[in-house]
């Protein structure tokens, strides 16, 4: 009987014994990890029909430790899986590969296009390649090819969670990230709007009723990696901000209904959520999009010449400008909207658009205002409406006035401070509320000149990267960029020099998104540089950007929290 029960075990999970080690069963019935591999395959199964995009999904479970896995069709090398995924059904059935001697996940992932093959019958396999240096070959089946048969679209929801996993029903208020990704190898059915706006015909349905359309196309390095063939992948993510607020508080199901340009559609995910708008649980929201955070304000007041006058604003101040949007959201609509803005700096309010909002002749604009129109937010958040539209607020910071002295000044000490922007609204029961807090750098260079500023627009903070990424964003010096250097934890992993074509990039696209710029600093300002993180170990590493300008000042202008994640 014990044989026998063995040998199903053998079976059904497919152990493959390495070398002459055996797999044993313990007094209490659960496998011993020993020299062998516990390994599934899902998907496709053996005498499968497949088309399309074929999923080859499993998990593989040994002591020694898996390095790579490879995908083989008819015995040929494909594409390296995107191991280490979490299996937490995996997990509960071999209890004992976990803890610190099996820190990785079983989960891997790859895929090809049926379309690159001919009609018939094909081997699949996995090649594995553990950390001994050991190769195996597992799980070979045979699957028929059919081009004539159109699949539907493949997706997952990140955004609400899964309660079968998570083990519980995520509770949400207010507008709420629906978030996931979505491919087909005919693609997916997208309008373009008149503006150039794209939304894809991914529907999110709200108790089986269609409430809106996504926004398509954000970046989704981790489907790339999973679904090599399939070159819309690497921006298949997509988001819709949900406003509960429009719903009965309770329970609903969320689903969300792909569509490809032949008319399939797909229900890629359902999750049930809970739904809790009340008066503590909404409120204003936004952020802070300009400057970035830990970036540096700088102050020409301390290289000499002319005292400073003391007039705030006066002609050849150094300005610095805050900008950024905010929404209100209320459960009754008589109280919802903003009344005003503020900006703090360390907790003291520096200006509000209540009481200084002026027209700065020397800039031919507004400051200190709210209302600004934000097309962006609208399209992000069209149920907001005319709230969403004119979101944008727009602070002007006279930092020579910051730095300087009394009476010249305010005296802010150099160094580290922090912005805030403070949000009162038109309930009068609702107190002000913090929206966003960034630590910025005052700085007073005394070798005069003006230093490098701009934007590190990808990687965002904390970003998950994989393989070679791009580094891009934008930077401008009026004495001319010549060189960027990128640092990864203090030391030098390359340099874009100047004449380069990844440098000085046209950027017309910010124009609008930073008004309160002259043109001209936008004519040479983008760059891109790819940066290979497999070179590394997988954690946190700081990213930090340099550049040196033709009078060969050097100025740090950013840095950055990132997360490599290569499993090496």
């Amino acid at each position: 009987m014990r044989g026998t029960v063995r040998g199903l075990l053998l079976l059904l999970a497919g152990v493959v014994v390495a070398g002459t080690a055996v797999a044993g069963i313990n007094d209490h019935g659960v496998t011993q990890p020993t020299s062998q591999a516990i390994f599934g395959i899902d998907t496709p199964v053996p005498g499968a029909t497949v088309f399309g995009i074929v999923e080859v999904r499993g998990f593989i479970l040994d002591q020694r430790g898996v390095a790579r896995i490879t995908l083989l069709v008819d015995g040929t090398p494909l594409h390296d899986a995107d191991i280490n995924q979490p299996r937490d059904d995996v997990r509960r059935k071999y209890p004992r590969f976990q803890g610190e001697p099996f820190p990785f996940e079983p989960g891997f992932v790859t895929s090809f296009l049926a379309s690159n093959f001919t009609d018939g019958a094909h081997t699949v396999a996995i090649r594995v390649l553990f950390s001994n240096s050991d190769q195996e070959v597992l799980g070979e089946r045979t699957v028929t090819v059919d081009n004539s048969i159109n699949q539907a679209p493949l997706g997952a929801l990140d955004s609400p969670r899964d309660p079968v996993i998570y083990g519980m029903h995520d509770v949400v208020s207010g507008a709420y990230p629906i978030v996931g990704w979505a491919i087909d190898d005919q693609g997916i059915r997208t309008t373009t709007a008149p503006d150039g706006h794209l939304r894809a015909d991914i529907e999110v349905m709200v108790d089986g009723r269609v409430v809106g359309q996504s926004l398509y196309g954000l970046p989704r390095p981790d489907v790339a990696l999973a679904h090599p063939d399939v070159a819309a992948a690497a921006n298949s993510g997509f988001q819709m901000n949900l406003d509960t607020t429009r719903f009965t508080n309770g329970m609903h199901e969320i689903a969300v209904r792909a569509w490809d340009t032949l008319g399939h559609n797909r229900i890629i995910a359902r999750r049930t959520m809970v739904f809790d708008n009340n008066y503590s649980t909404l409120g204003p929201f936004g952020r802070i999009d300009y400057p970035m955070a830990n970036g540096h304000l700088y102050s020409t007041s301390c290289v000499g010449g002319e005292p400073p006058s003391g007039i705030e604003y006066d002609v050849g101040n150094r300005i610095e400008w805050v900008a950024g949007w905010v929404v209100d959201q209320n459960d009754q609509d008589r109280f919802a909207g903003v009344k005003y803005v503020e900006l703090l700096l360390d907790g003291v309010i520096l200006k509000s658009t209540s009481r200084d909002c002026v027209f700065l002749p020397q800039f031919y604009m507004d400051v200190n205002c709210y209302g600004k129109e934000r097309p962006d937010i609208l399209y992000q958040y069209p149920q907001f409406g005319a709230d969403a539209k004119y979101a944008g607020f727009f602070f002007a910071l006279d930092i020579n006035y910051l730095v300087a002295l009394p009476p010249y000044g305010l005296g802010i000490h150099k160094g580290l401070h922090y912005l805030a922007i403070r949000v009162g609204t038109q309930d009068p029961d609702r107190p002000p509320v913090i929206i966003d807090t960034i630590p910025v750098i005052l700085e007073c260079p005394e070798w005069g000149g003006y230093p490098s500023f701009g934007e590190l627009e990808h990687p965002v903070n904390m970003e998950d990267l994989q393989g070679v990424v791009q580094v891009t964003g934008w930077v401008y010096d009026p004495d001319m960029v010549r060189t960027i250097n990128v640092y990864v934890d203090g030391i030098l992993d390359g340099s874009l020099q100047y004449p380069n074509p990844n440098m000085l990039i046209p950027r017309p696209d910010l124009e609008k998104k930073y008004p309160f710029y002259p043109k001209f600093v936008f004519a040479t300002a983008g760059f891109r540089y790819d940066l290979d993180t497999s070179k590394y170990v997988d954690g946190v590493h700081q990213l930090v950007l340099e550049t040196v300008d033709a009078g060969l000042q050097h100025n740090y202008w950013v840095q950055r929290p990132v997360v490599f994640n290569n499993h090496n």
